[in-house]
């Protein structure tokens, strides 16, 4: 770890120091929310179709890195910054798989190394930062961490390879801490009031608490509906409903944060009793998380269905319509966000029952910094 890296990591150590622990940054938001950035996990860095022969930047838990792709299509992610004097080498050129400065021309292979500096004969044996990259359906993930990635959080999202899905999805650049929105995706009640008009969620939606439960280390909010007309009534694509006419239903709707920065809920519809039945509906609603520093952050949608796949009319309307409800999270998070870091009056802070997904993961979240930072 170079110099510079570890006097950011010290400086970090030395913000939380205040407290005798990582946990006791979770009693409150304001103080949760400068926990310090986790390395040691997959962040989506981009969608596929944005990482081309064009070499661009992205700033990832405050890396500046450059995106490429080699001649034989491979995604590259290597430190932004030339050796020589920090020129940005997004703002330089490929010839053939090798990146050359647009400075002083330095060139690099695609795993970082040194190869040429035009005005000496001696190379130095030094080398960029590499970082491993993931490609999983339309998304390309980066790990951040120094240590070996670990590739078990895919298995919760393994259907964004699945043929059997179409999907639909967008994006945010938010200015405002990515725990917050995780905390606003671990709390079920704010959809009757803050989704009220855009997804027309009903107030007595929030009177019924979901199952909460640890497992496997994660923490899942499970909500089961055993109406069946009423079930029928909300099925999407619409198409669908006439399918399952007369059918004995019950939905299920489980959500876990499955990393920093991945938090998924899996939709499921059982019918006529049987949990296996080919004629089961199976819909993911996938966010995703990327810290740019402790107060902003990239944000990745997507919402994906295993049926209705010939219902382009649904498909077309579909992004429109969740952009509405989407949007109000983000600005829900940016004014929280604000207000957190402008308002120095004397708060203690309330919690209620639907936080209680959102504060057993705060725990989780602040055991994995005490383990990276230990």
């Amino acid at each position: 770890m170079s110099k510079l890296a570890t006097t950011n990591r010290k400086s970090v150590s030395a913000a939380v120091a205040g407290a005798s622990n990582f946990h006791e940054l979770g009693r409150n938001v304001a103080n949760y929310i400068q926990a310090p950035l986790l390395h040691e996990h997959w962040y989506v860095c981009a969608t596929r179709d944005e990482i081309t022969r064009d070499p661009i930047a992205k700033t990832i838990l405050g890396h500046s890195i450059v995106f490429y792709r080699t001649q034989e299509g491979k995604p590259v992610a290597l430190q932004n910054r030339c050796l020589h004097r920090s020129f940005p080498l997004a703002k330089s050129r490929l010839e053939g798989d090798e990146l050359v400065c647009g400075y002083h021309g330095a060139r690099y292979d695609s795993d970082g190394k040194l190869l040429r500096i035009p005005c000496q004969k001696n190379v130095p044996d030094r080398a960029l930062r590499s970082y491993p990259l993931k490609e999983m359906g339309p998304m390309v993930f980066v790990w951040m961490g120094k240590g070996e990635p670990d590739n078990s959080a895919f298995e919760a999202i393994n259907f964004l390879e699945d043929s059997a899905f179409r999907s639909v999805q967008g994006s945010f650049e938010i200015a405002a801490s990515y725990l917050l929105m995780q905390e606003n995706l671990n709390d079920f009640t704010h959809f009757a009031f803050l989704h009220n008009q855009s997804f027309g969620v009903e107030e007595d939606y929030a009177e019924t608490s979901p199952d909460i439960s640890r497992k496997d280390g994660k923490v899942f909010s499970l909500r089961a509906e055993h109406d069946s007309d009423m079930i029928r009534a909300v099925l999407t694509p619409p198409g669908v409903a006439s399918t399952l006419a007369g059918r004995s239903l019950v939905r299920y709707d489980e959500s876990h944060s499955v990393s920093p920065g991945v938090f998924v809920s899996r939709l499921w519809t059982e019918v006529d009793g049987d949990p296996a039945s080919a004629d089961g509906l199976r819909a993911y609603i996938l966010h995703m998380m990327t810290p740019v520093s402790k107060n902003s952050c990239l944000y990745w949608w997507m919402v994906a269905f295993n049926h209705g796949q010939d219902e382009d009319e649904f498909f077309e309307v579909l992004p429109q319509f969740l952009l509405g409800g989407f949007s109000e999270d983000v600005t829900a998070c940016e004014d929280m966000q604000r207000l957190l870091e402008d308002d120095s009056t004397d708060f203690d802070e309330l919690n209620i029952t639907g936080d209680r997904a959102g504060l057993h993961f705060r725990k989780i979240l602040l055991d994995w910094a005490a383990q990276e930072y230990a």
